[in-house]
Order: structure tokens, then sequence, then C-alpha cells
């Protein structure tokens, strides 16, 4: 999309990116998306992207790399401008990033009920693999975050 400006995420974002996040559905119930940003600007601030558009938040992407892979995480755009290529932008921003980093594989993972979600993926080039993913949550009073 012409005119979307891509930069890092500044604590006065926040509530704008929460309505993002609100509106593409990516938030669930056992996740607090307010105390998430908190602890990405503690841990690595600087890979984590918002995409505005007349000075307003319209998308998000997250990235985190640990030396040997990278994983994109809370990819999203508000709903009345999906499908105007401001995911793909997102995508592209977030992998050149990695690039930088000396990163060579790039992971992530969608909900079986987003498929319509993996193909956009799909299109940049992403492949699904057969692999058992595994979760485990921990009760908030477990975190010390």
């Amino acid at each position: 999309m012409k005119g979307l400006e891509i930069r890092p995420f500044v604590i006065e974002d926040t509530d704008a990116v929460l309505e993002v996040w609100g509106l593409a559905g990516i938030t669930t119930p056992q996740w607090n998306p307010r105390a998430d940003i908190q602890k990405k600007l503690r841990h690595s601030p600087e890979s984590f992207f918002v995409g505005t558009f007349e000075g307003k938040v319209v998308a998000t992407v997250m990235v985190g790399y640990d030396g040997h892979r990278g994983w994109i995480y809370k990819l999203a755009v508000k709903p009345d401008l999906q499908r105007k290529g401001i995911g793909r932008q997102m995508m592209e921003h977030a992998e050149s990033w990695f690039r930088q980093q000396g990163c060579l594989r790039v992971r992530l993972e969608v909900e079986e009920a987003r498929a319509d979600v993996a193909r956009f993926y799909e299109k940049l080039g992403y492949e699904v693999r057969p692999l058992i993913s595994m979760a485990k949550w921990f009760r908030v009073s477990e975190n010390r975050d």
C-alpha cells in the first residue's frame, strides 16, 4: 500500500496496537496483550514494528531471533485495510530485519481454524511443515514478569 510507513513501536502506540489486535481477532482469553507488550519492551523492543498510514497505526508485527531461528508473531492488519498489500509489506520488513541479524530460518504458527491466514503466508513462500506443536500455559501467579 502506497503511503504505509513502518517503524519501531513506541509506548504511545499501545492503545492503537491493542485496537488493531482486537479488530484483527488475534487476542485470546489466556493472553494479556498489554502485559505482552511490556514484556517485549523489556526483552527486545527493537524487534516490534508498527505500520502507520496517515499517522495512524494500522498494522503490527513482532519478531524474535535467538541466534538459531527467527519467529514471527502478532502480524495483524486492521480488517478494513486487509488485502491491500499491508501484510506483505510488514512481512517484508520483518524478513529484512532477520536478514540483517544473519538469521537463515524463520518460523511462524497459524491456528488450524485460520486456514485463510495460512494461504497468505504460503503466497509469501512459507510452507506447511509436518510438526507437532506443543505448548504449556503457566498460571499468571507463576510468572514473574
